[in-house]
């Protein structure tokens, strides 16, 4: 029977599977699998057109998003964005089931073997595993050995990577038990493409998600020391340098549990505390992503350990904190331990694997090795011992070698190396916008659930154009898809928000942020200011240096160049009248000092550093904001052709300037007024008073000779101009400048309205109100308002007319050493707690 002709529509038209792989989608006929015609046929309607358009928006949606993934770190990596497929992953719900009843099983047996291996050891004494595999391996913890957990549970989370044999059969390719990452992206996966398809979504009744995020906080919930009803639950990251960080403060974000680092949290009496603005406050389940040697530099040898919290593992030992999943947990994610995987199902649970490994060796042992060194050709060469992220050598490097260099290799240190068949893993269809076939694999995710575990009902499926092991083939880069489970019958809603349970207090507080977030927050606002003092400062300098302006402005740019060689934009030597004429033009130097990221003070570095920094707090700040600091990066770039000249200085900086403004005006409509607020204001309020100040001095100290264009460019890099024409009309006078400039309490540009704030702000700052007198910060910022609004403007502007700099310049001495006084004085109190903590009694939570 002939094969019916496929539609113009059909965009599966012309794929053709390789040879050799098991296809997820056709059979050998070309037809599609029974479970995949729906798919198709709801697709070929959908047509090849709006299938590219829905498309196309899907992928807006990542780069607008900037979920992004970076195989591996080094200072000259870039996290590359997340390469999602178009066309979900399709599997029968039938097939699933005997996938996730072969996964609970297999989690049981890792989690016993755990159990065993830190406590009573029967495995090594019977025999069933080698002692040398185990005592040899870096990641037993020996100062976790004989350890009774909370539910006698180690592996609360596991991820398996499987993959499919050319018969059709499930293979386990590698178990992980350190920590499972991917669930995050599996869930944005599932958010975006069930977006792109919704009517198709539903049409294959897709299974759903939440209920396994809804067993995972439930699992979390209940490691809380003294069964606490709602336990305050951390996730505890690499930090911004780590390949999973987007992910991390993703699923912080979803599960609403605070996303720390290493650097929150102190211990405390055996207690796991969070440093907070409002001082230290207990935590009580910690969800880790960090390898497990990163965790206590106290008790555990660590190339970084400046990650860990020191005294962790007595913390846990002592029953103060919960861990998700269990320190040393990490060990048999190993390939070493797959090859002794059915002799361990046996001894534990007296049964055969439900789902075989792909076929493992050990070196370690003579036979097995015997074997490895036969057969290198038809094997991949791996190292024994797994620490996550920190495999060395890497699986590509051993690969490469020629055999007789491997095996001389392996030789030397035969317990070090362990090896696996080569998997010819299944194809499946991938969209280039063309249809092309690719590898898969899948990551499945398991979390423990009463004394079994809940499969998710979905998984992280996992492209490559090629056949290199999985370790390898992330490190290029490769792609993914959503995993769709499809129900025969139609499947019940579900939310992962509660409903149900007690009622919660009301509450306005937010002395729960904590300290290193107060402080990223804080640079964040001065970064901000900083950016758009600078970008105003250009627009004006570019103004007058090209078209008209050009012969008319040499009063202004001299004074321009002062404040732009201040905040050290452009050489010092720009500043000197007598030098400047030395210097190459700055027409030609200013616009490739802009975008300068060698020089940290140059406007791109500055964009950089806001960037990096909004990246960090990605979980405090809303999606929207989020985009707009992502579009002034992504605007702010050097045209990719031809010399930057000033045209494109004075048009990048205008849409910098309007992009902040954009950012501005969604912190004060939509960011609530909580502490994270209020860092990020103290940051802005201190930076845009500095560079008040700054530009005061750089423009009247000396008095020019000819004032008046002088009094326009201030107003105007003030962004003062229209207001003061609108009570002065053109009369320019040094009084009413620096009226409006610095004493102007209507004026939101003015030096005493960026004093006012911050008085406003540090006043609501958390602190113990029982205490008399004031905060050195209160002291610090009532001073500086006070000088200013006990400033006689007039007389100061008479007095420097005449040629008496001294008082202004006094008053800017003044402020030029009490404002860094003031954020000192701030940061010490509630960004670093390195004091006692009978010292921190001022501080208590709000």
């Amino acid at each position: 029977m002939s094969t019916p002709p496929l539609s113009v529509n059909n965009i599966f038209e012309g794929y053709t599977p390789p040879g050799g792989a098991y296809d997820e989608f056709l059979l050998d006929t070309g037809q599609p699998r029974q479970h995949a015609k729906n798919f198709l046929d709801t697709v070929v309607k959908i047509g090849r057109e709006e299938f590219e358009h829905r498309w196309q928006q899907a992928q807006r949606t990542v780069q607008a998003n900037d979920f992004a993934y970076s195989g591996v770190v080094t200072p000259k990596d870039q996290p590359r964005p997340w390469e999602l497929d178009a066309i979900p992953f399709l599997i029968s719900s039938a097939e699933w089931k005997t996938i996730s009843t072969a996964l609970r099983q297999r989690a049981q047996l890792l989690n016993l073997v755990l159990k065993d291996l830190y406590g009573k050891q029967t495995l090594l004494k019977n025999g069933v595993l080698p002692a040398e595999l185990v005592y040899s391996h870096p990641g037993f913890l020996r100062s976790y050995h004989r350890e009774q957990l909370r539910n006698d549970c180690f592996l609360h989370f596991y991820a398996a990577d499987l993959a499919r044999s050319p018969n059709g059969e499930w293979w386990v390719l590698a178990d992980r038990t350190e920590a499972a990452s991917g669930i995050g992206f599996a869930l944005e996966n599932r958010i975006l493409t069930s977006r792109m398809f919704p009517e198709l979504f539903h049409q294959c009744n897709v299974e759903r998600l939440a209920p396994f995020f809804i067993a995972a906080q439930e699992t979390l919930r209940k490691l809380a020391p003294q069964s606490l009803e709602n336990p305050r639950v951390v996730l505890l990251s690499h930090g911004p340098t780590s390949p999973n960080y987007f992910e991390d403060a993703y699923l912080a974000r979803y599960l609403g549990y605070t996303l720390v680092e290493g650097g929150d949290l102190a211990v405390r009496k055996n207690q796991v505390m969070l440093k907070t603005l409002g001082g230290l406050i207990p935590v009580d389940v910690i969800f880790r992503r960090q390898n497990s040697r990163d965790c206590d530099p106290l008790e555990m040898k660590s190339s970084n350990s400046r990650l860990g919290i020191s005294g962790l593992t007595q913390s846990a030992r002592s029953g103060q904190v919960g861990i998700a999943n269990a320190l040393g947990s990490g060990l048999i994610e190993s390939v070493a331990f797959m090859a002794f995987m059915p002799r361990l199902s046996k001894a534990l649970l007296g049964s055969e694997l439900l789902m075989p490994g792909v076929a493992s060796w050990w070196c370690g042992d003579q036979e097995q090795l015997g074997y490895v060194l036969k057969n290198l050709e038809k094997l991949t060469i791996y190292p024994a011992f797994r620490i996550r992220g920190k495999d060395n050598p890497s699986v590509e490097s051993l690969n490469q070698m020629t055999p007789k260099k491997l095996t001389e290799l392996i030789k030397s240190n035969p317990s070090g190396f362990a090896a696996q068949e080569k998997v010819i893993r299944s194809s499946v269809p991938v969209w280039r916008g063309q249809i092309q076939p690719a590898h898969l694999s899948l990551r499945a995710y398991a979390v423990s659930s009463g004394e079994s575990y809940m499969v998710m009902q979905g998984a992280l499926a996992r492209t490559s154009p090629n056949l290199d092991p999985l370790e390898v083939s992330i490190r290029k880069g490769e792609g993914s898809k959503d995993a769709w489970i499809l129900s025969d019958q139609p499947v019940e809603h579900i939310t992962l928000l509660n409903e149900q349970g007690r009622t919660i207090s009301l509450k306005r507080s937010g002395s729960e942020l904590p300290s290193r977030a107060a402080d990223n927050i804080f640079w964040l606002g001065r970064q901000l200011e900083r950016a758009e003092a600078l970008a105003r400062l250009l627009r004006s300098a570019v103004n007058r240096l090209s078209g008209e302006t050009r012969s008319t402005s040499d009063l202004e740019v001299p004074v321009l160049l002062r404040c732009l060689a201040d905040q050290g934009q452009i050489e010092p030597g720009y500043a000197i009248d007598k030098m400047r004429n030395q210097l190459p033009p700055i027409e030609h130097v200013l616009p490739t000092a802009v975008f300068d990221k060698t020089q940290s003070s140059s406007l791109r570095a500055i964009v950089d550093e806001l960037f990096r920094l909004g990246s960090i707090v990605r979980d405090r700040i809303s999606l929207d904001t989020w985009r707009i600091i992502r579009r002034i990066d992504k605007g702010f770039q050097p045209p990719r052709y031809g010399t930057t000249n000033l045209s494109d200085v004075l048009t990048i900086t205008d849409d910098l300037i309007t992009e902040l403004a954009a950012f501005s005006g969604i912190v004060m409509e939509s960011m609530t007024r909580t502490q994270a607020f209020r860092f990020l204001e103290l940051g802005r309020r201190v930076e845009r008073s500095l560079q008040i100040i700054s530009l005061v001095k750089n423009s009247f100290v000396p008095m020019p000779e000819v004032p008046s264009p002088i009094f326009e460019t201030v107003l105007e890099v003030a962004d003062s101009l229209m207001t003061y024409r609108s009570r002065y009309l053109s009369n320019l006078q040094l009084g009413a400048v620096l009226d409006l400039v610095l004493t102007d309490e209507t004026n939101p540009r003015s030096l005493v309205f960026q004093f006012m704030q911050l008085a406003k702000h540090v006043e609501r700052l958390p602190r113990n109100r029982e205490l008399p007198g004031y905060t050195s910060e209160q002291r610090l910022v009532m001073t500086l308002l006070h000088s200013v609004r006990m400033l006689d403007i007039q007389e100061t502007a008479d007095t420097h007319c005449l040629g008496d700099y001294e008082p202004l310049e006094k008053l800017i001495e003044t402020w030029d050493y009490q404002l860094p006084k003031l954020s000192e004085a701030i940061s010490h109190r509630y960004l670093v707690h390195a004091v006692p903590s009978h010292q921190l009694s001022d501080i208590i939570p709000q």
